[in-house]
């Protein structure tokens, strides 16, 4: 059995690996220049969650928790989080997981506009937009003394509720997302240390087409719409754990978050691609979560 929980890990890693080894490769259209870059000012952020677990019966266990995230140095609410997840365990190694979270996200986007005199200039539009989310996980495990090695792989889901257009979002967006995690069991003491590095992968990152209204609508459902994967963000993150007592944990952490995404926008009326774009940006998190288990 101690064989075949290193061989589920190593096989782990290894095709963690060579998905990391993808490259982003956008098909933009030869025709269009308008490309913009936009580089995000660095923020500092925090979330604050709270859970509570609840044993089913033997290997079973069900999670409801709520957060909150805020940003811009702490200033404004940027989401509200509640989840309710499964998990399953059927060995020390091994444990499987299934949750669903509705999100209230805080949206600020652009739109270019033309005033009366010609000039073309950025709008920001504020608002609010609710997401559903759903995560498919599996963590495995393994102990080298007081070293704890795991590595959780999580498929997620993530629905929105307003109305898109199907060439500048996928809806769901898929991603994936790879955690390995090293914690640290000190002996006689209630912390335990840790420290792990995220990646996270689009499955369906949509490439831009020239006008959305020419495409071919029999060849779009025959063949699928066109898709240049790539990793949208890499987070590292250090912290510990305490046990308070055997009924409820305290985590606190410290993540920075290294973001990058590409989107498409399009003339409503016309369907013409008027801007591709990728934004970049950088994010401090200082967390806080509180867990009482049953």
């Amino acid at each position: 059995m101690r064989k075949f929980r290193y061989l589920f890990v190593l096989a782990a890693l290894l095709g963690t690996t060579s998905l990391y080894a993808q490259e982003w490769n956008p098909s933009l259209p030869p025709t269009h220049d308008n490309v913009r870059y936009v580089d995000k000012d660095d923020d500092v952020q925090a979330r604050l969650r709270a859970a509570i677990e609840i044993p089913v019966f033997k290997n079973f266990s069900v999670e409801v928790s709520e957060q909150v995230r805020l940003k811009d140095t702490f200033g404004q609410v940027d989401k509200f989080v509640t989840s309710v997840g499964v998990g399953y365990k059927p060995w020390k190694f091994l444990k499987f997981g299934v949750d669903y979270s509705f999100v209230n996200e805080r949206t600020i986007d652009t739109e270019q506009v033309e005033d009366d005199l010609g000039n073309v200039y950025d709008k920001e539009i504020k608002g609010w937009l609710n997401q559903h989310r759903f995560n498919v996980d599996v963590t495995g495990s393994v102990r080298f003394g007081q070293v704890k090695v795991s590595l959780r792989e999580r498929v997620r889901f993530n629905f929105r509720t307003d109305d898109v257009i199907k060439y500048e979002h996928a809806d769901p967006f898929i991603s994936l997302r790879s955690r390995l995690k090293f914690a640290y069991d000190i002996r006689n003491s209630r912390w335990e240390p840790y420290v792990y590095g995220e990646l996270y992968n689009t499955l369906n990152a949509l490439s831009p087409v020239q006008n959305y209204k020419n495409v071919d609508n029999a060849s779009w459902k025959d063949n699928g719409p066109k898709y240049s994967n790539y990793i949208n963000r890499i987070r590292v993150a250090a912290g510990t754990e305490f046990k308070i007592n055997n009924y409820n944990r305290l985590d606190f952490y410290y993540m920075c978050h290294f973001n990058t995404s590409y989107e498409a926008r399009y003339k409503n009326n016309k369907g013409d691609l008027k801007d591709w774009r990728r934004e970049k940006g950088m994010a401090h998190v200082i967390g806080i979560d509180y867990k009482f288990k049953l």
